[in-house]
């Protein structure tokens, strides 16, 4: 039986679902009904919404000016690594990455396979993704950190292999908490096992640099991890940055570090 923060998170997941049926906005509503099977494999609210969200893909098929819906197999890769790593899934897509749901042949286990974005991204800013994806993996292996299996490149992009994480993240556990307010009691234990993982990639020379409530996850049991070490260097380095480059998300920055770039 789900707990009540994971149902809370179902419960959230579906509603989205729901308002998307509304807006026959049928691309989210497949999108959010997998992310509950992947919570709950049972669940026939969403096995019905994913059925109609993929009744409608079969019937928009022919549709030139739309693209295909990011479940549908024939616009999912089947395999990366030369077949290591099985697709089982699409488990979400940003702006930096597109990360899949996929099964490990030579490990046999399940995990997250991110695969980094690189469009439009100069040779240097290429160089500094990858940078940065050899420093969260030089970072090996602690209870607060989102432990990096694999790094490599699939076709010219840099790609990730990490723990699955099946919690969700923070900033998705905010939102589907009354008045979006954690306990007391659970937002102190989320801070402090963050401060501990912080704690240890400071003793190996890593600053994350992009920290939020969307880049700390959670386990089945609710244990926190950071992950996403997307902006993060080395401290041993001559250049951080470029001087006056701004990086992170500037709601989550320290006050005046947004206008310290201008």
């Amino acid at each position: 039986m789900a707990s009540d923060r994971l149902q809370r998170q179902i419960d959230r997941l579906l509603d989205e679902a729901e308002e998307a049926i509304t807006n026959e906005d049928w691309s989210t509503v497949g999108s959010r009904a997998r992310a509950v099977l992947r919570l709950d494999p049972e669940n026939t609210d969403a096995l019905s919404y994913l059925a109609a969200a993929e009744r409608d893909a079969g019937s928009s098929q022919t549709a030139q000016a739309s693209p295909p819906p990011a479940g549908l197999a024939t616009a999912q890769p089947t395999s990366f690594a030369s077949g290591r790593y099985q697709v089982k899934g699409l488990l979400g897509e940003g702006g930096k990455k597109k990360v899949y749901l996929a099964h490990d042949t030579t490990l046999d286990r399940e995990v997250a396979f991110a695969l980094i974005k690189t469009e439009g991204l100069d040779d240097t800013s290429r160089a500094r993704i990858q940078r940065e994806a050899q420093a969260m993996g030089r970072l090996g292996s602690h209870q607060h950190i989102v432990t990096v299996f694999d790094l490599g490149d699939e076709q010219g992009q840099p790609y990730m292999v990490t723990e699955l994480m099946g919690g969700g993240d923070v900033e998705g556990l905010i939102e589907g908490a009354t008045d979006h307010r954690l306990s007391l009691e659970q937002a102190i234990g989320i801070a402090r096992e963050t401060c501990q993982g912080l704690e240890f990639a400071h003793s190996r020379g890593i600053v994350h640099r992009d920290l939020k409530p969307g880049n700390i996850w959670l386990t089945e049991d609710g244990t926190a991890k950071i992950g996403d070490f997307g902006l993060a260097v080395a401290l041993d380095r001559s250049r951080l940055t470029t001087e006056g480059m701004m990086v992170g998300t500037v709601s989550y920055m320290p006050p005046g570090r947004p206008w310290a770039a201008r």
